[in-house]
């Protein structure tokens, strides 16, 4: 059963984003150290789901705390300057000097979001066990019904090769491609279905 996520789950669905993305080739390349990067994707990703996704209405789970999907939806309040200049020294803490690095990654997604109204899928994250079992599928189906409810379209990035089949079955389809640092990336939309 997917559902909302709560402030009370984030502790488990910091561990379950923490495990999914160790070896994700962007995660990699902005923490290259192994030995810090689980503390610091637990940190890092869990803050966001914290401060943007959970009080915003962006975060799926299931029952069991298995997997979470964080998605922005039109009018999703982006961060204000003073919010994000409120945010670096957390940030700073876990990029360390490639901080800028990260910046960059983020802002280069940002600048391919359409300009029409749509649900942006952010952070998709199963447990490592339960990779293959339909979790991942259930929390995307739950968003994908709300957001073909309202007639709108999905756009993502994928660092993934392995994970453009699954989304190409949800309709997403590449738009083009690009590198961040060493690391290829596929953004992809899925075009706004009829209600």
């Amino acid at each position: 059963m997917v559902r909302l996520a709560r402030a009370a789950d984030a502790p488990a669905l910091d561990e379950v984003l923490a495990t999914s993305f160790f070896d994700d080739p962007i995660s990699a390349h902005l923490m290259p150290d192994a030995a810090r990067r689980h503390d610091g994707l637990r940190r890092g990703m869990g803050r966001v789901m914290r401060t943007t996704y959970i009080p915003h209405r962006g975060a799926w789970t299931t029952e069991e705390l298995d997997g979470v999907a964080m998605w922005a939806r039109p009018g999703h309040p982006k961060p204000t300057a003073l919010e994000l200049m409120r945010e670096l020294p957390a940030f700073a803490r876990i990029f360390g000097r490639r901080l800028p690095r990260a910046m960059g990654a983020f802002a280069g997604v940002e600048r391919r979001r359409p300009e029409e109204d749509h649900w942006f899928l952010d952070i998709i994250a199963v447990r490592p066990d339960r990779q293959g079992a339909g979790v991942g599928s259930a929390l995307m189906r739950t968003a994908l019904d709300e957001l073909d409810a309202a007639g709108l379209p999905a756009f993502l990035v994928t660092s993934q090769p392995k994970n453009l089949p699954f989304y190409e079955r949800l309709g997403f389809a590449v738009t083009e491609e690009y590198d961040i640092g060493p690391v290829h990336v596929w953004p992809m939309l899925r075009p706004a279905q009829r209600p």
